[in-house]
């Protein structure tokens, strides 16, 4: 419902409710001067004298809150607004200091289940393919904003510092020991023998020459003994030794250089000299132009790459992010420690929210309610708790003709 129409319906509201107190008010006065000529017992003049009494007091308080009574300058009326600032700031502070606190909000958010409620939301293929998709969308506008040079240069800075901090050895020995007993080594060496064999296959007449060059060099007992049947003999056999390598997984050469590859990760982690070493060489690289521009071109083709993926309406990069999200929703339903861990991050965030941020609220309410004039704040007030307030006077004339027949009836019997 828009803020004025519900504006109009408090006024609405509270102007009934007026009309009904000041006629109960009204009525009270109206029996109490029928009971100057008819009432001769005095019940009914002691309890209308008092229903009025009871009436125009609440009358007074309940006014003496928004506005001066009758305009008279009577002492502290006109508290709303002439304290508004007061009161914004007094409101603020006992929100965040009893509603707002740490507790008090992760207990509501424990209670309200966010986690399995935003699970099972996420968990509509509907939902989570519109959320994949805007997220594809955002950031493929996040991507475009980016700078490749900056990007590169941070990346470089970021490499510069951690290289100074810390030594890459022990990180790449146990990277390249772990790939070595995952098997990850073996795609890596097939493609070289294989493009090893094709190469020698190819150009093992080209190679023949450069060899007897080679061998001519070591001087001529050398050139003696080594002919070119021995040279083209040696280039099949390595040819042939590649082949079987290519052909046979368990060939001895695999496991001689699966050995090689252990040596140099355990050097890497345990021989500080071969740390220090390769440490020399990394921070080379990265001030190396030429590895700065192949990392640029690496960073750029990325970055335009995974914008084009994020650009097909249907293409597979959304799907995975869909597929991804729904995954995740599923996850935090069936799992149980997932579920949990999401929660205790949900409730750590939102506590850290309320201690750093609970403040805010009060600033809020104080910058929000000094905007508005005495006037503006008052009616404001009024249209939120003035209906309320009316019972107020109500309860008085009705609760001040009770309390003026009790009397009345216990001076008779006295």
């Amino acid at each position: 419902m828009p803020l004025l129409v519900q504006d109009e319906l408090a006024a609405s509201r509270l102007r009934r409710m007026k009309l009904t107190a000041t006629a109960l008010l009204l009525l009270a006065a109206a029996l109490y001067v029928t009971s100057l000529s008819y009432d001769s017992h005095g019940y009914l003049r002691a309890g209308s004298e008092a229903a009025m009494i009871g009436g125009l007091a609440d009358w007074f308080a309940v006014t003496a809150l928004f506005r001066r009574p009758l305009g008279l300058p009577i002492p502290h009326t006109g508290l709303v607004p002439r304290k508004k600032d007061d009161l914004a700031l007094k409101l603020g502070e006992f929100v965040t200091g009893h509603f707002l606190t740490r507790d008090v909000v992760v207990e509501q958010v424990r209670q309200a289940d966010v986690v399995g409620r935003v699970g099972r939301f996420l968990g509509e293929p509907d939902v989570s393919h519109r959320l994949a998709k805007e997220v594809a969308f955002n950031t493929g506008v996040l991507l475009e904003a980016l700078d490749a040079d900056a990007v590169v240069e941070s990346a470089l800075e970021l490499l510069r510092r951690d290289a100074a901090r810390r030594s890459y050895a022990p990180v790449l020995g146990r990277v390249l020991d772990r790939a070595v007993q995952g098997g990850t080594q073996r795609p890596l060496v097939d493609i070289i023998v294989g493009r090893a064999l094709a190469y020698l296959r190819v150009h093992s007449q080209e190679l023949v020459p450069q060899a007897r060059e080679f061998v001519d060099d070591r001087g001529w007992l050398a050139s003696l003994l080594v002919s070119d049947k021995r040279i083209r003999g040696v280039i099949d056999g390595f040819a042939d030794t590649l082949e079987q390598v290519e052909r046979n997984p368990q060939h001895p050469a695999r496991r001689w250089l699966e050995g090689l590859l252990r040596s140099v990760a355990d050097e890497l982690q345990h021989n500080p000299r071969t740390a220090a070493k390769l440490d020399v060489v990394l921070r080379q690289l990265i001030e190396d132009p030429q590895a700065q521009a192949v990392l640029h071109d690496v960073i750029t083709d990325a970055i335009a790459s995974i914008r084009e993926s994020l650009s097909e309406e249907h293409g597979d990069l959304q799907q995975r992010i869909a597929e991804l999200i729904c995954s995740l929703a599923a996850r935090a339903l069936t799992d149980v420690d997932f579920h949990d861990r999401l929660e205790r991050a949900v409730e750590a965030i939102m506590g850290h929210a309320v201690e750093n941020y609970g403040d805010e609220l009060t600033s809020l309410i104080r910058t929000q309610v000094a905007r508005w004039d005495a006037t503006s704040a008052s009616e404001r007030i009024e249209l939120a708790v003035g209906r309320d307030l009316q019972f107020i006077r109500i309860n008085g004339t009705a609760v001040g003709a009770l309390a003026g027949l009790a009397i009345h009836t216990v001076t008779l019997a006295l």
